[in-house]
């Protein structure tokens, strides 16, 4: 194995443990790193030692092809979930927005059949000689 060989592994392993982390720190925020490590350990079915290697990008760290497989299944399934969670957000900002906007048009509408008592030119120059007194 050359001296690319090892640095391209190498890149693979960084970029599989930025995926892990990314991944890790989305769903369990709260946790700290071996907390998060265990239970990826759980989820992919693979012992906490590997998923420590995998997670810390260790140099001697090769990545298989069936775990390959398996990242990539639950990297994929919360992105799913993302996407299925902005599109059940962005409908319901949709439908608050169109309320929103209902309730406005309405108030709008209101306000032009119901003219608040003092607006209007005629009432400036009430209000203006009130206050300066006698003309």
């Amino acid at each position: 194995m050359g001296k690319q060989d090892k640095s391209g592994a190498h890149e693979v392993s960084a970029a599989v443990a930025n995926d892990l982390r990314l991944y890790a720190g989305r769903r369990w925020p709260m946790m700290n790193h071996k907390w998060r490590k265990a239970r990826l350990a759980s989820l992919l079915g693979m012992n906490e030692r590997r998923v420590k290697s995998l997670y810390e990008a260790e140099q001697t760290a090769r990545l298989r092809a069936d775990e390959e497989a398996r990242i990539q299944a639950l990297i994929d399934s919360q992105n799913s979930e993302i996407e299925e969670a902005n599109r059940d957000a962005f409908a319901a900002l949709q439908e608050r927005i169109a309320r929103l906007e209902a309730i406005i048009l309405a108030r709008e509408t209101q306000q032009d059949h119901h003219p608040v008592a003092g607006q209007g030119e005629g009432s400036y120059r009430r209000r203006r000689s009130d206050v300066s007194g006698p003309a």
